[in-house]
């Protein structure tokens, strides 16, 4: 113990005698490890902590699939109300097996009404869950049952936002979505289901699904969510499940919907990782990229030890001579590198939980469980493990040198020589090309990264967003009862948006670009005839609009006409087909006049316009088939929700938001209206995890190659200093100021060019794992790996330059008055 007192009275005498170096050292400690915990810590809480339910391992997420469909099939595929009726009565592997699905429902707040995201679920699917509500009670069973009274559980920030904390709240009275409602319990803050939404749900009410009634089998609008019995695995549960698709299509009658092992099956996945699996590769990218900026960072710490042991090597020698061993030396460079680290961790630690708390507060990209982000103990644990892990590493390197030529060498006297610290100077030039592989490594990365978001920016939404305003309109299920009352208000109020000053055009659609859920609608199209490996009569998308959607949204017609007076509802029923439709069921004809039967309908559509394919799945998916509907005509009736586009003549289209909203309450005040957004920010957050990822990897990687750069600089000004005097002869005996410089650029080449070597091979086998993280842009793309070693070499040789350069003013004649 009082050995170690002594070192570390020592490594602080030593670090408050040399303040720049302490102070580099620290910074660029604190450089790594600031951001290698602040992205542990985002790991921590979305991928390591359990979901923060009762035994969350036990929940397993069940969906139906599609394996046979074209384009590689629909897989995690929401089930239907007959087959959660099947699965319920059938399966034995569940204590609990639920459903649920959400929607936007029209909330009569304290003053007035609000949209919130409302999740209808199966009655016991919250207390499979386990937790406690904070006040009232949780949706039970008897609340399920067809007919019961609606009763809600609601979220604590809607208890706060839209009831003002109202302690009385339970009992209350309200309207969900028309319907009378009693609101029963309030949930504690902070907790969500289903979880890892981007929007989460606010209300939560049961589903009250009719066995006698439960709609179509191929009407697939649910999820399923069970809890496994005690001593059943995940595996034998999904056993369980093929077992049963095998029996279902055994037993199945001809041309029905139902399971088959071939075509339509049942998989089930723990929801943990389904909650995560989005975002867990650009995580662990991450969290690898930061690594090599703390590898870097140590390398760097690990150089500037390095020199100074250079400047210290006579006091080495004198202890040595006096009986240090080499373990004793050892731990006492150990422990200034500790006391480094652990100075560099702790202001690592502020600069961390502020960069956390930053995408905390916007959480950019949709990261899941955003929420739920915090330091916690293994958070502070992993950064105290990390300072003193990298503190040993980097504490240890001015050791190496000394097992090489051994602590005796170091009693020569070195003035004047170049190859006394020969070991030293090997080893500290290692460690340049080193840092200069990973961050060559990190830059390539980065340079992917960006690539493929420009190719992203790039992409052909078929839209043009300028000077357009989206809204969302909802129609209460309890209220608009039928088609012609739901058409009716679409009518009245399509025909108001038309008058409103300052709008240039205006329209209502019932899906917004470029990211909403697929319809997967079984479409007849007659003439048809299904091949093998061909596509089957499904259409992905369907969409009902009114006739100037096209000219406000700005899609192109391609051939044809677009909608118009001429399609009321009594009118002949009419469809627009998009592009990619056109071309899959149709190659190379004239899909005009041809004809197609949406499903359910009893009439033909024929199709009079073909328009420009729409980015609907994402930016970064090919565009499906897409149907247009008029929403006048039968087959486009009957949506309660759509969206208000509005493309402004000029000025700020956020402008026209008033007028839209009082054209609506003089139709009925109790309609909110939501999602009030530009058309470019919805394709700007439908862009925002790939804009995030690429943000932080360039953030990572400018911080490792100027951490690379510093070190190299380091390493060749060093042994310019140490060469003065063998430069000054140089000169003396002949030596142009050339010779000089390209003696001193020759050095920095022979390492960068080893340096990017070496990082070209390893980042031809760590990219590769970015693969799903590209757009439009392969993993070991040619053009990247070129210009940014490019990159990295002249900044390097820059760094190089300077150095070099002062070797040249080097006086001879003062050279020799010191010989």
């Amino acid at each position: 113990m009082g050995t170690l007192r002594q070192d570390l009275r020592f490594a602080l005498r030593m670090m408050g005698k040399n303040l720049g170096f302490t102070t580099a050292a620290v910074l660029c400690l604190m450089l790594g490890i600031g951001a290698t915990t602040g992205i542990f810590t985002v790991v921590n809480a979305v991928l390591l902590q359990p979901l923060p339910y009762t035994h969350p391992e036990q929940l397993i997420r069940v969906y139906t699939e599609f394996p046979t469909f074209p384009n590689g099939g629909l897989h995690r595929f929401w089930i239907s109300g007959p087959e959660i009726i099947d699965l319920k009565r059938d399966t034995h592997s569940w204590a609990t097996l639920d459903a649920w699905g959400t929607t936007g429902a029209n909330l009569a707040g304290k003053t007035q009404p609000v949209r919130v995201n409302a999740a209808y679920l199966s009655g016991g699917l919250l207390e499979t869950l386990a937790v406690a509500p904070v006040q009232g009670r949780l949706i039970a069973a008897s609340d399920d049952i067809p007919g019961a009274p609606v009763v809600a559980d609601i979220s604590y920030g809607t208890w706060q936002s839209v009831f003002g904390s109202d302690p009385n709240v339970v009992g209350r009275e309200t309207r969900l979505d028309g319907l009378k409602c009693t609101i029963i319990g309030v949930m504690p803050k902070g907790f969500q289901f289903p979880p890892g939404e981007q929007d989460p749900a606010q209300v939560w009410t049961a589903m009250q699904l009719d066995p006698a009634k439960p709609g179509g089998r191929g009407s697939h609008n649910f999820y399923m969510l069970g809890r496994l019995k005690p001593d059943v695995t995940p595996a034998q549960a999904q056993g369980e499940l093929a077992s049963l698709v095998q029996s279902y299509g055994e037993n199945h009658a001809p041309h029905t919907h139902s399971f088959d092992p071939k075509i339509h099956t049942i998989v089930s996945f723990p929801l943990q990782g389904e909650v995560v699996s989005s975002v867990r590769p650009a995580l662990l990218m991450l969290l690898g990229a930061v690594a090599f900026v703390l590898l870097i960072a140590s390398v760097n710490v690990a150089n500037l030890l390095l020199a100074r042991a250079e400047a210290r090597r006579r006091e080495i020698a004198i202890r040595g001579a006096m009986g240090a061993s080499l373990s004793r030396l050892a731990r006492q460079f150990v422990t200034e590198g500790i006391l480094l680290a652990l100075c560099g961790g702790l202001l690592g630690v502020a600069l961390s939980f502020a960069g956390v708390r930053l995408v905390q507060l916007t959480n950019a990209g949709g990261i899941p469980r955003a929420d739920e982000i915090a330091m916690d103990w293994r958070v502070l644990v992993f950064t105290l493990l990390t300072s003193v892990v990298t503190g040993i590493l980097f504490g240890l390197a001015p050791i190496a040198p000394l097992i090489i030529s051994g602590i005796s060498e170091s009693l020569k006297d070195t003035a004047g020589s170049t190859t006394a610290a020969a070991g030293a100077q090997f080893f500290r030039r290692a460690l340049v090309v080193g840092e200069l592989a990973m961050a060559l490594v990190l830059l390539i990365g980065c340079g992917l990264m960006l690539r493929a978001f420009w190719k992203l920016q790039e992409v052909h939404t078929g839209l043009q967003p300028d000077n357009v305003i989206t809204m969302r309109v909802s129609l209460p299920s309890g209220t608009y009862t039928d088609a012609p009352k739901i058409t009716d208000f679409w009518t009245r109020l399509d025909a108001r948006l038309m008058n409103i000053p300052g709008a240039h055009s205006a329209a209502l659609v019932s899906g917004l670009a470029p990211l909403r859920p697929p319809n997967m609608n079984d479409t007849d199209i007659e003439g048809f005839v299904m091949t093998k490996d061909g596509p089957i009569q499904n259409v992905d998308f369907y969409q009902a609009v009114s006739k100037d959607y096209f000219a406000t949204m700005g899609i192109r017609l391609m051939d044809g006409r677009l909608f118009d007076e001429r399609d009321g509802p009594d009118a002949p029923p009419v469809v627009i087909v998009n592009k990619a439709m056109a071309q899959t069921f149709w190659p190379n004809q004239n899909p005009i006049g041809r004809r197609v039967k949406t499903g359910g309908a009893k009439d033909w559509c024929t199709i009079v316009g073909v328009v420009d394919d729409v980015k609907n799945a994402g930016l970064d998916r090919p565009a499906g088939t897409e149907l247009y509907l008029p929403y006048r005509q039968p087959q486009g009736q009957g949506n309660t929700d759509m969206y208000v586009v509005m493309r402004a003549q000029g000025g700020d289209p956020r402008a026209l938001t008033g007028a839209v909203r009082q054209q609506m309450n003089e139709i009925d005040s109790s309609l909110p209206l939501a999602d009030v957004r530009l058309m470019d920010d919805v394709l700007s957050r439908a862009q925002a995890r790939p804009r995030f990822l690429t943000l932080l990897l360039t953030l990572f990687s400018v911080v490792a190659l100027a951490i690379a750069t510093v070190g190299i600089y380091g390493v060749v000004s060093y042994s310019v200093e140490r060469r003065t005097k063998e430069f000054g002869l140089r000169m003396v005996l002949g030596a142009q100021t050339g010779d000089v410089l390209g003696l001193v650029m020759k050095q920095g080449a022979g390492m960068i060019v080893i340096g990017v070597g070496l990082g070209l091979l390893l980042a031809l086998f760590i990219t590769r794992l970015m693969a799903s993280l590209l757009f439009g842009v392969t993993p070991t793309d040619v053009a990247t790996f070129a210009s940014v070693s490019a990159l990295l070499f002249g900044v390097a040789l820059a760094a190089c330059y300077i150095p070099a350069r002062r070797a040249t003013k080097v006086d001879p004649m003062q050279t020799l008055r010191y010989e």
